[in-house]
């Protein structure tokens, strides 16, 4: 809820055409308590539905990257990159 209301707070006040980079970490999160988050492709598409369109345009698989991450035993982890415009 906390998401929602950020997003139709900050994104709300935003004029039409506006665009912008979201940038997301997704992993299984019952594998690890955040900070950081996991925030998955269906969350961001619920987040940013109308009047914003979220496009991907990179995903990639970064847990080889990231020791931390797999010495708590997180079995997988991505980024993701997001275009959004406002419509």
């Amino acid at each position: 809820s906390l998401r929602r209301r950020y997003v139709d707070t900050v994104y709300a006040a935003l004029p039409d055409g506006s665009q912008g980079l979201l940038i997301s970490l997704e992993y299984p999160q019952q594998e690890k308590a955040g900070p950081p988050f996991s925030v998955g492709a269906d969350e961001v598409a619920r987040l940013f539905s109308s009047p914003w369109r979220a496009t991907e345009l990179e995903r990639r698989d970064i847990l080889a990257q990231e020791p931390r991450f797999q010495k708590e035993g997180v079995s997988a982890l991505a980024t993701a990159v997001y275009r959004l415009r406002k419509a």
